[in-house]
């Protein structure tokens, strides 16, 4: 999937907002500290104090390595901190523009061993919700930071969990937990995500039902009956003859309920998109056991997807998927399957 467009305003929010727990905690006026953590926001001014009518005396800016020297609290209470910056800069600013190093670390490494997956599909949450370096709520050691609702997300890998017992309904209903209510456990769905833009915390988990997927418009409506869309990829555009344009998309589908818990994904079908109609058909369509990623590699009219399946016997199989665009319709064929593995 390509970069995408969110707006400022939501982007500002993140920023402002994802250092909020993480520094705060602990406010001392008293010795010499030696913590180093990162600039949040876009700009930040440093001031020569802690007071209202403080002057400023320099800028730093997203992502700047600071030295966290001194903490204090301003008049009304609010958390500050004295910052020596790389560049010879210091100066007093607020606590909750400024993130953990360690955390910072932890985030970027992920962010670099998934570099090389294709975003899955794309997410916004729907409320205030917590960046996880793990997928484990059993402990807040692992909270990055929190999210603002309307955060825009790259979903790149998903796993359920069993839910722990200990945690009550209202933990699940704050943070967004999901379970299957046919079965005696209960489940907890978590992302790994990318957050486009954000070179600070890059990459995390969160709980999926916090998260809305932001389906392209034009396929929302061609879902499958008792099925939910899970994953998108563009094969190709179409130009119609009257300037009009179209893209085919392959689409990843799972059942809204009794689905198989092995499963990110049980079905796999393509949505063509004919010019003449202005209308979408389904050319190809397989139910299969499929885990992300999936990996789609085009080259202009023709290419291939590669999936992760699953048997019975949770043996893997690695297949891939030949695709070829001709006069607007596209064609899918299936291999046999090229690599098997236990889990």
């Amino acid at each position: 999937m390509g970069v995408f467009n969110h707006c400022g305003q939501t982007r500002l929010g993140v920023l402002v907002l994802l250092a909020g727990l993480l520094l705060g905690n602990a406010c001392s006026g008293a010795g010499s500290l030696n913590e180093a953590a990162y600039v949040v926001p876009e700009k930040i001014r440093l001031k020569n104090s802690t007071a209202q009518a403080a002057r400023n005396i320099g800028e730093l800016k997203s992502g700047d390595r600071v030295t966290i020297t001194q903490r204090s609290k301003s008049e009304d209470g609010t958390p500050w901190v004295n910052v020596k910056a790389g560049n010879g800069q210091e100066g007093w600013a607020e606590t909750k523009y400024f993130i953990n190093e360690e955390i910072v670390v932890q985030s970027r490494k992920m962010a670099d061993e998934i570099k090389g997956i294709q975003t899955q599909a794309i997410g916004k949450s729907k409320a205030t919700l917590k960046l996880r370096l793990t997928p484990d709520r059993t402990t807040e050691d692992n909270v990055a930071a929190p999210l603002p609702a309307g955060t825009i997300m790259e979903i790149v890998s998903r796993e359920r969990k069993p839910r722990p017992s200990s945690l009550d309904q209202k933990a699940d209903s704050a943070e967004g937990a999901v379970s299957d209510s046919k079965q005696e456990t209960k489940y907890d769905e978590w992302l790994q995500v990318r957050l486009a833009g954000l070179t600070v915390l890059p990459a995390g988990w969160i709980y999926g039902g916090s998260v809305e997927l932001d389906i392209p418009g034009e396929i929302l409506y061609f879902v499958s009956g008792g099925r939910r869309i899970v994953g998108w990829q563009k094969l190709g555009t179409v130009h119609g003859d009257d300037s009009r344009t179209g893209d085919h998309f392959l689409v990843l589908e799972r059942k809204v309920s009794g689905a198989d818990e092995r499963a990110d994904f049980d079905r796999i079908k393509v949505l063509a998109y004919d010019a003449p109609s202005r209308n979408y058909t389904t050319p190809f369509r397989e139910d299969v056991i499929g885990r992300f990623p999936v990996t789609l590699k085009m080259e202009g009219q023709t290419g291939s997807f590669r999936t992760i399946l699953l048997d019975k016997s949770d043996a893997k199989q690695e297949l891939d998927y030949t695709v070829e665009i001709s006069s607007n319709k596209v064609r899918v064929a299936k291999p046999a399957a090229q690599k098997t593995d236990k889990k």
